[in-house]
């Protein structure tokens, strides 16, 4: 997706950032045969002897095997042949052979044996198994492909040993039966495996920091349409498919030019990779994140077992919420095949308002208010000062003022419904100082103002190599707080604050989802200053924290926010969460080391923290 045409840059097209030497993602959207949905009812059957494996991973296979009764039964027919005192020694000896995890809600890390992966002779054999399902054509071993699948330059974080992080061969499986057998040799062979779609995280959710031994499981051929349900309002679709692509498919449709999918994250996002992430965007104020836009999805757990998370109604109360639960694991719990997404009516009509203020607190104090007021449009985007003038500097359209600036997007069945709205957004913005404000009246205009906020990430990396000592080590850390709608404002400003004290003045820009409190920081830097840079994100992580905020409100934790998620959720959260991790994946195989720790011998953190640098990637083959 975000393929590597990176050293190209053309706003506001879409197509800057994608590879054309494969044409694997410039092609259109396939659109499959309307047919009855692939089979769910896949399970593990294999039966060869694994590798090795510490005590405490022996009783989670078995677990998973349910030998469990087995387990149980030896030890109470043990315990009514023996007086109390020695039943007494056997349940002690029992619980010192680390079976006391039966007792356990949570796990520990400390409980945990580091997990056991493939030396290179298993990964070879287990390769094989898998290069007979899916064929040789449908593997990739270039280097630079590979490079590609496990990294890239906007990333905030990059493989410390990309020699050894990295994956050994990418894999592109072209139905949910072939991702079950690939995962029942996966698992069998204990491989890691780490399914991409997009390509597009930023915290390091791609690093494969198991390898090399291990597989980029590419969601490349899986991009289809594979069902839509006008007259439901829901489509169901592969993980390789685009949200840009879907919303030019609906577009194309004559039963579908009436309906969008709300979330628009960044470009080149594709479905699979937002609901690793949970991702959201400019409209989540008004339609929320993928949380509220998935009905159902199809996911293929560790041992090659395949389920359905519920039906298609929009309305069920059959059992937990798997659903839910699996969005935002980042491919940890289960790998994502089909999804079922909520589909939401066009906006008849919508236009743009642009207002610029002379400070950033006058911004967030006016979208404050006018959440508070009740009026919801579709979009309310703040960029800072900074943000504007690197927008300015490489846009070729009309240049706007270089100040703290809101961007919405007002819709409504009728201009009568929109000019109301704009009466209301008027007044606020002009009772909190707005210098200036411009308003579309068709859609050429809706796309120059709404296409500084669309490039701004991408703007300010391009002028890094203007504000920097080393224009040749343009480094970016791109992150995302979140806090309660009514601490933005003091949240924003203090973080803005922070960061000119903190030496970055002028090198860093704002981008905030400000209608659902989510604030995103770009920071600019040369790699000798990597420690200063992770000090001033801790220091703005903290900030949001102490306001009841979140350390991201939309772009996962990968391997860059592990310690912050702790920090704010509590070892006994986390711990539970890897107890689910542990019953889905008992093997850890999937997507090792994200979001939390799953080895007690885990040193990322302190490999991270050391720095790093990654070249400048001239475009690679993508997939």
């Amino acid at each position: 997706m975000l393929a590597r045409n990176c050293m190209r840059w053309k706003f506001p097209s879409r197509q800057f950032a994608r590879c054309q030497s494969n044409g694997a993602h410039s092609a259109p959207i396939k659109r499959a045969n309307l047919g009855p949905n692939l089979t769910t009812s896949t399970r593990s059957t294999h039966s060869s002897p694994p590798p090795p494996t510490p005590k405490s991973n022996q009783f989670l296979a078995v677990f998973a095997a349910s030998g469990l009764a087995l387990t149980i039964g030896y030890f109470v027919g043990k315990s009514f042949q023996s007086t109390n005192s020695n039943r007494e020694a056997i349940v002690k000896d029992h619980l010192s052979n680390n079976i006391s995890s039966l007792d356990r809600s949570t796990a520990p890390l400390a409980t945990l044996d580091s997990p056991v992966y493939a030396n290179e002779e298993q990964f070879k054999e287990g390769l094989s198994k898998i290069l007979d399902i899916v064929g040789k054509d449908n593997a990739q071993f270039d280097e630079n492909v590979l490079k590609s699948f496990n990294d890239s330059f906007f990333s905030t974080h990059h493989p410390p040993n990309p020699q050894k992080q990295r994956p050994d061969v990418s894999i592109t499986p072209t139905s949910t039966e072939q991702v079950s057998q690939i995962l029942k040799i996966a698992h069998e062979y204990r491989i890691p495996v780490v399914a991409n779609s997009g390509l597009t995280s930023l915290e390091g959710q791609n690093i494969h920091t198991r390898g090399p031994y291990s597989i980029s499981l590419s969601f490349a051929k899986m991009d289809q349409i594979l069902a839509f349900h006008p007259d439901d309002l829901d489509v169901v679709v592969q993980p390789g498919v685009g949200w840009q692509e879907l919303d030019d498919f609906l577009k194309d449709d004559p039963k579908g030019q009436n309906l969008l999918f709300g979330p628009d994250p960044g470009i080149g996002a594709n479905i699979g990779g937002m609901v690793g992430t949970s991702a959201s965007g400019t409209n989540a104020f008004k339609y929320g994140t993928m949380k509220e836009n998935v009905v159902n999805l199809t996911v293929v757990l560790a041992d090659g077992t395949v389920i359905k998370t519920r039906q298609r109604p929009r309305k069920s109360a059959a059992g937990y919420d798997l659903t839910r639960l699996f969005i935002g694991t980042e491919g940890t719990a289960g790998v994502v095949t089909e999804i079922t997404l909520k589909l939401h009516v066009r906006p008849k009509l919508e236009f743009i308002t642009v207002v610029a203020f002379p400070t950033i607190r006058d911004a967030a104090t006016a979208a404050q208010t006018i959440i508070s007021k009740g009026i919801q449009p579709n979009a309310m985007e703040i960029l800072n000062d900074t943000m504007m003038s690197f927008v300015n500097e490489t846009s070729e359209d009309e240049k706007r003022l270089e100040t703290a600036t809101l961007f919405f997007k007002l819709g409504g069945p009728t201009k009568q419904a929109i000019e109301e709205q704009l009466k209301v957004v008027d007044e606020i913005a002009t009772q909190n100082h707005a210098i200036k404000i411009e308003k579309s009246t068709n859609d050429e205009q809706n796309a120059e103002l709404w296409a500084a906020r669309r490039n701004g990430l991408w703007s300010t990396y391009q002028y890094g190599s203007k504000v920097l000592k080393d224009p040749n080590d343009v480094q970016i850390w791109t992150t995302d707080v979140a806090v309660p709608v009514s601490k933005l404002s003091d949240v924003i400003d203090e973080i803005n604050q922070d960061l000119i004290e903190d030496g970055f003045e002028g090198k860093f820009s704002v981008i905030g989802h400000i209608g659902d409190g989510n604030c995103h920081f770009l920071i600019l830097y040369n790699s000798p200053d990597y420690a200063k840079t992770h000090a001033a994100v801790n220091k703005m992580v903290k900030r949001a924290l102490q306001y009841e905020g979140t350390c991201t409100g939309e772009h996962g934790v990968g391997v860059g926010k592990r310690a912050y998620v702790v920090e704010e959720l509590g070892e006994p959260t986390i711990d539970a969460m890897r107890q689910i991790k542990l019953a889905l994946d008992p093997r850890r195989i999937l997507n090792p080391d994200k979001v939390f720790k799953i080895d007690p011998k885990d040193d990322l953190d302190e490999q991270l923290n050391a720095g790093h640098i990654i070249e400048k990637q001239e475009c690679r083959h993508n997939h």
